[in-house]
């Protein structure tokens, strides 16, 4: 028989358990953890969505192809175009550059901290520096 004195911290923790399992399963089920779903959750993951098949291609961008995130790349990273000086001072003063294209960047090629676009912004941290 279990103690009074431990009946409500056990009686505590198993519900505090539960919901968690609760809330963590609701979670998942959001629109933005399965994009494959609705053109908008598409959209949202920066996917392409194909009306005529009614799918959600993510990660499908060759090498060299324009993006605006690593997520549309095979490699996962969009290399961020050559910045001009006005841009590059930007990003020098810690503020972000945003409304970017960049390009697919070869997956061989990824290795330690690579340059990235990500949601079409780039910052300090998206090229590397500390």
């Amino acid at each position: 028989m279990i103690n009074k004195n431990l009946r409500t911290p056990l009686i505590i923790i198993a519900a505090i358990c539960i919901g968690g399992i609760g809330l963590g399963f609701l979670y998942s089920q959001l629109p933005v953890h399965h994009p494959e779903r609705s053109k908008g959750a598409c959209e949202q993951s920066w996917g392409e969505w194909q009306a005529d098949t009614e799918t959600c291609i993510l990660s499908s961008r060759p090498a060299g192809e324009a993006c605006i995130d690593g997520g549309q790349c095979q490699s996962g990273v969009c290399f961020p175009p050559e910045l001009t000086a006005e841009q590059q001072a930007l990003i020098d003063s810690g503020k972000e550059v945003s409304g970017l294209t960049g390009t697919c960047y070869p997956e061989e090629l990824v290795r330690d901290c690579v340059k990235q676009v990500l949601r079409g912004t780039v910052t300090q941290e998206s090229l590397c520096f500390q």
